[in-house]
């Protein structure tokens, strides 16, 4: 039997104006796949159509998978992506892991150096005690960001 490897992106959408970006998973496909056939024709498009996935879609950070075939592929069209569902926005790839439980270790501490800086800023105390509590709260417990059924998606491709 034979295994697929796969990556996992993670990726922070940056919007133009500030405001919080709001596709749906089908949008964010849609229009990977659109550029895709644009850059790579039928051959790029039929390789990321079997492969790639909207693992998970939270407020400024989606998880991708994509089957390690179609790796170089996705990784020339993320630059060209400039709108999701008619919103202007950028794609910064934060991370690229080789399971869910590596992507959320990272997406851990991105946020919790995002608390660190926000803390450095911050001017009123009672501001700084809610950072203060919530740098406490992921660091002094686990903290889980990703359910178990989207941790364990390597069984459903296998």
């Amino acid at each position: 039997m034979v295994k697929i490897k796969n990556r996992y992106y993670v990726i922070r959408m940056l919007t133009n104006d500030g405001s919080p970006p709001t596709p749906r998973k089908s949008s964010i496909f849609q229009e990977l796949m659109k550029l895709t056939s644009e850059m790579f024709g039928d051959f790029g498009y039929s390789i990321l159509k079997m492969s790639l996935s909207v693992r998970v879609l939270d407020e400024d950070v989606i998880v991708l998978r994509v089957a390690e075939g179609g790796n170089k592929y996705f990784g020339a069209i993320l630059p060209c992506v400039h709108k999701i569902d008619k919103q202007p926005m950028v794609l910064q790839t934060i991370f690229i892991g080789r399971s869910m439980r590596s992507c959320e270790k990272r997406l851990i501490k991105s946020r919790r150096d995002e608390l660190h800086d926000a803390l450095g800023k911050c001017t009123k105390t009672e501001t700084r005690t809610q950072l203060l509590e919530a740098i406490h709260q992921i660091c002094g417990q686990p903290a889980r960001i990703f359910s178990d059924e989207q941790r364990k998606d390597q069984a459903t491709t296998s």
